[in-house]
């Protein structure tokens, strides 16, 4: 029966916010040389549309992540076999509406399992929710979009929600840039299939430890967690009209690493230091049908 109330809570999702895309799509990201660990993220999923008008869009998706960290011992003083692979899989709705002219909606909604599956099976305390919701103002004679709303979202390491906020602006056919938080970036379009992206954005990992982790010859049951805020430069290649290819390299500029209870108390802090950051991308893009306007 517990098994059970899990799937149902799983596939439950609430309606939820649509990407500006919707793809098939490939990642690997890593964070290498840290004096505590190297991290590895590599994902797959999709974001599909199956109502795709010109004043809606409703979208399903979902994603498999895989993330590992290859500890230094000398700088970890207990062991860290429970808290090396994680693995995360999740169903997500989104739906996008245009308001008005000037006036847009969007929602995301996400059920999502992440875990070290230590006992190989799913706990309740595996299955995270996540949700945003978003407005969006278009200025026409300025060719500006402000967008602000809210967003909890364990792929930012956080156990409370934060604002969603933005002001983009198109300069002309090669400039546009986005200022906000938790994502700013400019993008410089030297042609139809090449541009150049500077960004800053927030990123990170939440996974639940399965079992019980010893830590100073104590036994916790908790969360591993993480955030960073990256800086970089990145690069996008077009091809075949729907394919999108992207390297990006940066650095992090705040990197933080806990071990947490339930209560969101801190068990252990690695103390982690900023490192370098890069991520490899390819996507499949569909079709985006909706009239609602679109700086970036």
């Amino acid at each position: 029966m517990k098994n059970l109330w899990i799937l149902l809570v799983l596939i439950a999702a609430k309606v939820g916010y649509a990407q500006d895309v919707d793809a098939v799509y490939l990642n690997a990201e890593l964070f290498p040389g840290t004096d505590v660990s190297d991290v590895t993220k590599l994902e797959a999923g999709i974001d599909f549309p199956i109502i795709n008008t010109s004043k809606e869009k409703l979208t399903i998706g979902g994603k498999f992540q895989k993330t590992s960290y290859m500890y230094v011992d000398k700088d970890v003083p207990f062991e860290t076999d429970e808290i090396e692979d994680f693995n995360a899989f999740s169903f997500k709705l989104g739906y996008q509406r245009r308001l008005s002219d000037s006036w847009s909606l969007q929602v995301m909604g996400e059920s999502q399992v992440s875990s070290n599956f230590s006992e190989k099976e799913i706990k309740s305390e595996d299955i995270f929710f996540n949700a945003m919701a978003t407005l969006e103002k278009y200025n026409e004679s300025k060719n500006a979009m402000w967008t602000f709303g809210a967003a909890y979202d364990i792929k930012y390491g956080l156990y409370y929600p934060i604002p969603v906020i933005s002001y983009t602006k198109r300069i002309n056919d090669a400039w546009a840039y986005k200022i906000g938080f938790p994502d700013a970036r400019v993008k410089w379009s030297i042609s139809e299939h090449h541009n150049f992206e500077g960004f800053a954005t927030l990123t990170g990992f939440t996974g639940n430890i399965n079992d019980e982790v010893e830590v100073y010859k104590e036994d916790y049951s908790g969360t591993l967690r993480q955030t960073s805020y990256i800086v970089g430069l990145g690069y996008n290649f077009s091809f075949f009209k729907t394919f999108q290819a992207s390297l990006n390299g940066g650095y992090s500029m705040y990197n933080s690493m806990e071990i947490q209870d339930y209560s969101n108390n801190e068990v252990y802090d690695f103390d982690s230091s900023n490192s370098f950051y890069l991520n490899l991308g390819v996507k499949y893009k569909f079709k985006n049908n909706t009239k609602i306007k679109s700086l970036y």
